[in-house]
């Protein structure tokens, strides 16, 4: 393994990439450059690099991870075969690496410099994103071919990507409480009913050619409503600075709540969105009742104690948006008509009687 400094073009046994393109590749690297910068959301623009790093380099695979904390969390991976994306077939144990028990990561998170592993199939490079603070991810690519005078070409897309991954999270964040925003609810939820799709048709898959363990049952994704009791009167006796401040408190309570993972957004006003995965079904309200105590429990400057109320359902993979949200909106609405501070769960509101169960199987309709 080696920390690569700078080097010249053409030093390492063959001309780079761009110095064999004629005018035909020049065209399509610029189309391919035109295509990454057009993206309006973070999937899509994590795909597009991913897949025009691995048509233009010619390589083994290419993997694009996140940092979260001490681990890097695989977002797309494409080789030869397919491409997958996070919260599909990918198996958890690939998904998250610890980066300080992998050499390549640690190395590359520590001189910020591309790092070279020998490996099976040749050499595996590894990038940070960005160059510099904060760092947010690697791109790992594995080649039988030399890259190291590919190394500009690389990191210049690696820029581009992180130029306008600032610009998308920018502008998908509430000023307010630095959450998720509105304007990003219907892009990140059409991700996770594609992603639920697939973890319901890997599970099927799963079931039919090896009898399931009690307790693994896969993947469940969810969408919890989280509303604040009472806001209007703490507006209306502390005044709307101190509303504000109880708005920052439940984003930071949520933050701590919540997984890195999990999508946290501020849907409007005092109303906030969570969407979350579990392994097992039942792990669903022990989520949510852990972040209905912390906010309890929390001292509230000047307010004192504020709670909140929480209505869930689950993410089916054959649904439109706006059906989810309707389920988990009827729950929250019976939580707070039946003494608010508690969680509610659309199915078992359904299943128990409490809710009349909708007439018409609209949301089964299949969409992709």
């Amino acid at each position: 393994m080696a920390a690569i400094s700078s080097v010249g073009a053409w030093r390492h046994g063959r001309p780079p990439r761009w110095m064999l393109m004629n005018e035909l590749d020049h065209e399509k690297l610029l189309e391919s450059i035109a295509r990454l910068t057009e993206k309006r959301n973070r999937l899509s623009l994590e795909i597009c690099l991913t897949q025009t790093m691995f048509d233009l380099l010619e390589v083994e695979e290419i993997v694009l991870y996140r940092c979260e904390g001490d681990q890097a969390n695989l977002l797309v991976r494409i080789d030869h075969k397919n491409c997958w994306i996070r919260d599909s077939e990918i198996d958890e144990a690939d998904a998250e690496v610890s980066i300080n028990r992998d050499t390549g990561f640690l190395a590359c998170a520590h001189g910020r410099e591309m790092v070279i592993e020998s490996v099976t199939e040749g050499n595996r490079y590894t990038f940070p994103i960005p160059r510099q603070d904060p760092l947010v991810g690697f791109l790992r690519l594995v080649s039988a071919r030399d890259l190291r005078d590919d190394r500009r070409m690389i990191e210049g897309f690696v820029q581009i990507y992180w130029n306008y991954l600032k610009l998308i999270e920018d502008n998908e964040r509430d000023k307010l409480t630095g959450l998720l925003n509105r304007k990003a609810f219907d892009d990140k939820l059409m991700d996770i009913l594609q992603a639920s799709r697939r973890a319901t048709l890997a599970r099927a898959e799963r079931q039919h050619h090896v009898e399931r363990r009690d307790g693994d049952d896969g993947q469940y994704y969810w969408l919890a409503v989280l509303d604040i009791d009472f806001f209007k009167r703490i507006n209306d006796t502390y005044g709307h600075l101190y509303g504000d401040e109880v708005l920052i408190l439940i984003a930071n309570i949520m933050r701590r709540s919540f997984r890195r993972s999990d999508l946290l957004f501020r849907y409007g006003g005092e109303e906030f969105v969570v969407v979350f995965r579990t392994r097992i079904e039942a792990d669903a309200p022990l989520v949510l009742e852990r972040f209905r105590q912390n906010v309890e429990r929390y001292h509230f400057p000047q307010v004192g104690q504020v709670t909140a109320s929480v209505g869930y359902t689950q993410i089916l993979n054959s649904e439109a948006t706006t059906v989810v949200i309707t389920r988990a909106d009827k729950a929250l609405y019976y939580a707070k008509e039946h003494g608010r501070n508690q969680i509610r769960c659309y199915e078992t509101l359904i299943a128990d009687g409490a809710l009349a169960k909708p007439e018409g199987n609209f949301g089964d309709v299949e969409l992709f």
